[in-house]
């Protein structure tokens, strides 16, 4: 049962509709570990935090891009490393093709997987973090409501 703010693996599950084994591989490999205890082996002794199921819907919507898991470890590693000055759900990232860039701005998008800063001509499709933050706080809602 969620503990305050804290949330087992199987709630981040139905909260993020990622499969359990997904979310237990993510954290094997250190793709995404939980924030509050990463606990050992697999099931109810991992503990993510809000912010743990907001970035595990970003993967999960990115990865649904064609985003590689290669590419994926790059992405997480630059936004953990990133001092955005936005709150995160006010960031926005833009998928062209294989590359993913952070949207600073209208005129500063840096490229996360390709040349950081490089100025991309061609449309491409922003990723809005507001979307999964909102359904992650509304599954969240339910999930108490239950």
């Amino acid at each position: 049962m969620e503990s305050g703010n804290s949330f087992y693996t199987g709630e981040a599950a139905r909260i993020t509709g990622i499969p359990y084994r997904t979310i237990d591989h993510w954290a094997r490999t250190g793709l995404l570990t939980p924030s509050i205890s990463k606990g050992r082996g697999s099931g109810r002794c991992r503990l993510y935090s809000l912010g743990d199921l907001l970035a595990l819907r970003v993967v999960r919507d990115l990865r649904a891009t064609g985003v590689s898991g290669k590419s994926l470890r790059k992405v997480i590693n630059v936004l953990h490393k990133s001092a955005l000055d936005a709150p995160l759900a006010q960031v926005q990232l833009l998928v062209i093709g294989r590359d993913v860039a952070i949207v600073h701005n209208t005129f500063e998008i840096q490229s996360v997987l390709g040349t950081p800063g490089q100025l991309y001509l061609t449309p491409g499709f922003v990723f809005d973090l507001r979307k999964p933050i909102a359904d992650v706080k509304r599954k969240i809602a339910e999930f108490h409501a239950a």
